[in-house]
């Protein structure tokens, strides 16, 4: 879109804007308490679940360090297409996201916790590669909404400024799951018993999830505006406090918007970002443990010695979320850890919380929810494709160094700070556009974007 075209749009959108712009009453305080209610209702459950999802997903790379590989006989070229099943079906069924709009989330999420749960639980009962690759296909389907939606559904319940704490906290337990995966792989694969250690770890890891289905029904609510632990005065409050309105029916799906996100060029910029972060977190999520193998300790050892990695990893997630909710600049954050990322490859330290951020700063620059889902969409589908390439850039034959592999994804880390700057300083240029043609926004007003969109003269992008 050029100057004149750009500057027009905004000048009709000028005309228009102020029967879009409504003052907003809610106090301060009515706010905190409001949102202290989400942190304790809504994000522990939705957090429980994505400690559960990438548990059941992750354990992969567990079981073949225990020795899953040699007892069903598979090479790498086999056990390559036991990985990318998980992912070939992942990113085939991530359209599922817009289910989110359209089912109670309570009921929807509650049936895919159960499902996936049982997947991962079948997968230590598996006698050959087909069945252990039908278990790992079943579990890509059933996990490939949640994982798209639960940022969306966080989105529903914050504002823009509030949500990068939360969806980072969120993405966060990623590796946080993968701690826990690693300190129970270890334990478990000393276990004694007539099964194998690999069967346990699959068995023992999916049986809470099958648990915390009851509680996800019961507990998640499905909006603010239908949330059972507020009164309907704070019902109504946590709606007004927005500072952006989408009137669109919770269940219906603005189609123009949607296509409008689904072509948007920052959007793309977001997914180029999210498949380049991916190689990295995909690649070392499967095969941390035998990279740690592979430098001379015993299987049992380096189940335990992966753990330590991915904490420092959840807690530079938390770091980075809080830097950038407190500073507000997500395209700095991104840039300065994928800069390090690509100067040191520091294994998932580095590497995690810029995929987050990336994820948090598409979600707060697309206003409405058929647009965000949209958003979300392209980038879940084509930025999980980084998967399959992950998959087969790791085998036993580069061990110990895997040069290959980690060449990739440090060139990819690169690629995403030359992205995140063009990005960044484009939303800084349109930013500026609109405060010289309407003037500096303001904080206190709740703009209608049912129909602008970014459009609408008092919003500005997230920088």
């Amino acid at each position: 879109m050029d100057k004149n075209n750009m500057s027009s749009q905004l000048e009709h959108a000028d005309k228009s804007g102020e029967e879009y712009t409504h003052r907003i009453d809610v106090t301060t305080e009515q706010e905190a308490s409001i949102r202290k209610h989400f942190d304790r209702r809504v994000v522990p459950i939705v957090c429980t679940l994505y400690v559960l999802s990438y548990l059941d997903r992750g354990n992969i790379g567990n079981a073949k360090t225990a020795g899953a590989d040699e007892d069903l006989g598979l090479d790498d070229s086999e056990w390559t297409w036991v990985l990318n099943a998980f992912y070939i079906c992942y990113v085939c069924f991530e359209w599922t996201t817009i289910l989110w709009k359209i089912f109670p989330a309570h009921i929807y999420v509650a049936a895919l916790c159960l499902l996936w749960g049982a997947c991962a639980m079948s997968a230590g009962s598996v006698q050959d590669m087909s069945h252990l690759i039908a278990c790992r296909a079943f579990l890509g389907i059933f996990e490939a909404s949640f994982g798209a939606g639960a940022p969306y559904f966080l989105s529903l319940f914050y504002q823009r400024t509030e949500l990068a704490f939360r969806t980072s906290l969120l993405l966060g337990m990623a590796p946080l799951a993968n701690t826990f995966a690693s300190a129970l792989a270890y334990g478990i694969s000393q276990i004694q018993g007539s099964l194998a250690p690999w069967r346990l770890i699959f068995l023992i890891e999916g049986a809470p999830t099958v648990l915390f289905a009851p509680v996800v029904f019961f507990l998640l609510p499905d909006s603010p505006g239908t949330a059972k632990f507020l009164t309907e005065e704070e019902q109504r409050h946590a709606l007004e406090r927005f500072k952006t309105l989408d009137h669109t029916a919770k269940n219906h799906i603005h189609w123009k918007q949607f296509l409008a996100g689904a072509t948007d060029y920052r959007n793309i910029m977001h997914m180029l970002i999210h498949f380049m972060c991916n190689f990295s977190f995909a690649g070392l999520s499967n095969f941390l443990p035998t990279i740690v193998e592979g430098m001379g300790y015993e299987s049992i050892n380096a189940q335990g010695l992966t753990a330590p990695v991915y904490f420092t990893s959840f807690l530079c997630c938390v770091a980075a979320a809080l830097i950038s909710d407190r500073w507000g600049k997500r395209g700095f954050v991104i840039m300065a850890f994928a800069g390090t990322g690509c100067i040191g490859y520091l294994l998932l330290a580095a590497l995690e919380h810029e995929r987050y951020n990336n994820i948090t700063w598409l979600l707060n620059n697309n206003t409405n929810e058929s647009k965000r889902g949209a958003g979300l969409a392209i980038l879940a589908i084509f930025g999980q494709c980084s998967s399959f390439l992950s998959s087969a850039m790791f085998p036993d034959a580069d061990a110990p160094f895997f040069v290959k592999g980690n060449a990739i994804g440090c060139g990819f880390t690169g690629s995403i700070v030359l992205l995140a700057a063009g990005l960044y300083f484009r939303m800084r240029y349109l930013n500026k556009q609109k405060d010289a043609l309407h003037g500096t926004a303001t904080d206190n007003e709740q703009l209608d974007v049912t129909d602008l969109g970014e459009s609408h003269p008092g919003f500005r992008y997230l920088l």
